[in-house]
């Protein structure tokens, strides 16, 4: 008898463990899809690559199909790569939203209602690529866009149906703009533009990283699609260094800024690059690398691969802008339409000098720092060390910079 109540109690005790198995198990997968995609991509939960390419891989059956979907563009780069002159590119194209660098609002409205900057920005950045604004961010970009005295960050947001007057007639007043709201700001990114294009910079993303950004374009309902800008490192932190990103004391002879700086910058990177290598083919060919040295060197030739990427039309007329925004012989004109703008939102410079102009501005020994911390992410982009040669470093007639470079093999055309 006591054998037989055992194993009854036993039974039971299995029984029970079944059914909280089963429970558990079906919780688990009867969840949506797209939030258990989006939760697993956030970089903030648990080990980095294995769980977010697994994630990755899950949600691509989701996405075999974009054909009716709104198309979205997001630039991501380091400060100082040509994020500005590529993404004024989008802006002055007529089937563009345009936003200039958002999760600056993501940052303001964090630390104004104290949220998690990670959570926050991931919300924030998925709506705005499904044209969805809250009151909250909508009030934001009104400030930063019109009451700022940035209009021209974002031509969509100062033009027809949003204002009276297109930002080229001299009548044009953000005084006379109709009121922003979020179904304004929805319904005029939806029906008026073909593609939303972001601007955005890695130091501002949540774990620095293209990870993130992924996680932001996880659902199955949203189409997404990276340039990921990317500047030799030289230029890069000199740049920098010269707007004042960071600055070393004149007494400090072991640079130890300049270090830090190098060694996160090009840290970044090169993550960012290897993550982007090991990603599942679909999301592989949803990724253009993009380096400023071929676009300073041909930017119609650099204009015509973004614009073909993300799906848009070459216009005459916007060839004829780049031009006068990269070659001397247009400056003139460009920086007429420059006069009030913030010099950060408007680019004018000869291209082909940019490319180089390090060469002749810098320390010899800032510079052997700079390739001792980022030589790996050289190696991946094709540019060439100069290894403490003063002849190499200052003969501008050799270009520091290969035709062909590792990283651009691991993309599918």
């Amino acid at each position: 008898m006591v054998m037989r109540s055992k194993k009854r109690q036993f039974l039971r005790l299995m029984t029970l463990v079944s059914f909280l198995c089963a429970s558990i198990t079906y919780l688990l997968f009867s969840r949506d899809d797209n939030a258990l995609s989006t939760l697993n991509l956030n970089p903030h939960l648990g080990r980095k690559d294995k769980g977010d390419l697994y994630s990755l891989v899950q949600v691509v059956p989701q996405k075999a199909k974009f054909k009716n979907r709104r198309k979205n563009i997001i630039i991501v780069a380091h400060g100082r790569s040509g994020s500005t002159i590529t993404g004024d590119m989008f802006n002055h194209h007529p089937s563009v939203f345009y936003l200039h660098e958002p999760l600056q609002t993501v940052e303001r409205i964090s630390r104004r209602k104290n949220l998690t900057y990670g959570t926050l920005m991931t919300d924030v950045l998925t709506n705005i690529l499904r044209c969805n604004f809250s009151k909250t961010v909508t009030e934001d970009i009104k400030v930063f866009y019109h009451e700022s005295h940035h209009p021209r960050a974002s031509y969509a947001l100062g033009s027809p149906p949003l204002c009276p007057y297109e930002l080229t007639d001299e009548k044009w007043d953000p005084k006379l703009c109709y009121p922003f709201t979020g179904g304004l700001l929805g319904n005029v990114c939806k029906n008026n533009y073909k593609v939303t294009v972001v601007k955005i910079l890695i130091s501002r993303i949540a774990g620095k990283s293209i990870r993130t950004i992924l996680a932001a374009c996880s659902p199955s309902d949203i189409d997404c699609q990276v340039i990921f800008l990317i500047r030799d490192p030289r230029a890069v932190i000199m740049s920098s260094m010269s707007v004042n990103f960071f600055r070393d004391p004149a007494s400090d002879e072991s640079r130890n800024y300049l270090r830090s700086f190098s060694y996160e910058r090009c840290s970044q990177t090169e993550e960012n690059l290897r993550f982007v290598k090991n990603l599942p083919h679909f999301w592989r060919k949803r990724i253009m690398i993009q380096r400023y040295e071929d676009f300073a060197v041909n930017p119609l030739k650099a204009m015509s691969r973004l614009y073909e990427f993300s799906g848009l039309p070459v216009l005459e007329r916007l060839k004829m802008w780049l031009l006068q925004r990269t070659n001397p012989s247009g400056f003139e004109e460009a920086r007429k339409e420059c006069v009030g703008s913030h010099p950060a939102l408007c680019t004018v410079d000869d291209s082909k000098k940019a490319i180089n102009r390090w060469r002749w501005k810098v320390r010899f020994v800032d510079i052997d720092i700079v390739e001792h911390y980022c030589k790996h992410v050289m190696d991946m982009m094709g540019y060439t060390l100069i290894d403490r040669s003063f002849a190499l470093m200052h003969n501008i007639s050799i270009p520091l910079f290969s035709e062909n470079f590792e990283a651009e093999g691991w993309l599918v055309d």
